[in-house]
């Protein structure tokens, strides 16, 4: 349950799968900002940053990445930031790709907005209370990605962190466990794309899974909609021009949350420049607007 929901997940697979990191040979840098049951007062707010890039050493491709999370919860501020690296295979037209993350992960809490009612609710829970725990934390993952299609497997939270807020308030994070998928096919009309794609997960408590249909027109606009198991239905819109891929996404949820909630609005940006291996196994790159 620590991890924050996603839902253009294919935008930023590398932030539950380190094995997609480098996934293309491309340097991109992307950002995930997540609104999560506007109109509900101190409802979650999650910033994700990601980067990634090829490298070639020893004769063999390898990738390298980050991640950065920060989320709000109410009183409690999430923040984990993890370094990647991927292993990668080529085996005829596919690859298969192993991935590691080291995380810093902190679980930061502000007792002092709670107010005089609340605390009361909170049997006897010091309003003073401001703390911070710090833990050191990893996920693995692998997939195989061929030239229309992408499978995926991997597990966050490995070490599985436990953090002592104060006397009163302890609790650790879980491992979570993803299945993610998904395949181009190409359509009669060659401008046109369907695109779906799934993403499964599940801790010790719960199990969740998002399925989506894409249309991409002229590789330039997309457009589709999800649904998520026990949750509703996402609808999504997006745009991949000069180097820049941005998508927006709007979650209509179907559980009593939404009597309270006006949906979840999710914005996504990421810019991506094309690098060009040499032959000695190192890249050149250009600014995609000079293509």
């Amino acid at each position: 349950q620590w991890d924050p929901q996603i839902s253009q997940y294919w935008r930023t697979k590398t932030f539950f799968n380190p094995s997609f990191a480098a996934e293309n040979d491309t340097l991109q840098v992307g950002i995930l900002y997540r609104m999560q049951w506007d109109g509900i007062r101190n409802a979650p707010k999650t910033a994700i940053v990601n980067a990634d890039m090829p490298l070639t050493f020893l004769g063999r491709k390898h990738g390298v990445g980050l991640v950065a999370m920060t989320e709000s919860i109410g009183l409690f501020k999430n923040i984990n930031v993890g370094g990647q690296y991927v292993y990668k295979k080529r085996i005829k037209k596919n690859t298969l790709n192993i991935g590691v993350q080291i995380s810093y992960t902190s679980v930061g809490f502000d007792g002092t907005r709670i107010n005089t009612a609340e605390q009361e609710d909170l049997e006897g829970l010091i309003q003073e209370v401001n703390s911070q725990s710090s833990k050191v934390d990893g996920n693995i993952g692998i997939s195989w990605l061929g030239p229309n299609y992408y499978v995926g497997l991997s597990t966050t939270h490995l070490l599985q962190p436990s953090f002592e807020i104060d006397e009163n308030l302890s609790s650790y994070i879980a491992r979570v466990y993803y299945l993610t998928a998904g395949y181009n096919f190409k359509l009669r009309n060659p401008l046109y794309e369907l695109q779906p794609s799934i993403l499964v997960k599940a801790d010790e408590a719960v199990f969740q899974c998002d399925v989506t249909a894409r249309v991409v027109y002229n590789k330039i606009f997309n457009g589709g909609i999800s649904w998520r198991k026990d949750d509703g239905f996402v609808f999504l819109l997006g745009m991949n021009i000069l180097g820049f891929d941005a998508g927006y996404a709007f979650d209509l949820s179907t559980s009593d949350i939404s009597k309270a909630s006006n949906g979840t609005h999710e914005f996504f940006l990421r810019y991506t420049i094309p690098m060009k291996q040499r032959k000695k196994g190192q890249y050149d790159h250009k600014n995609i607007r000079l293509l």
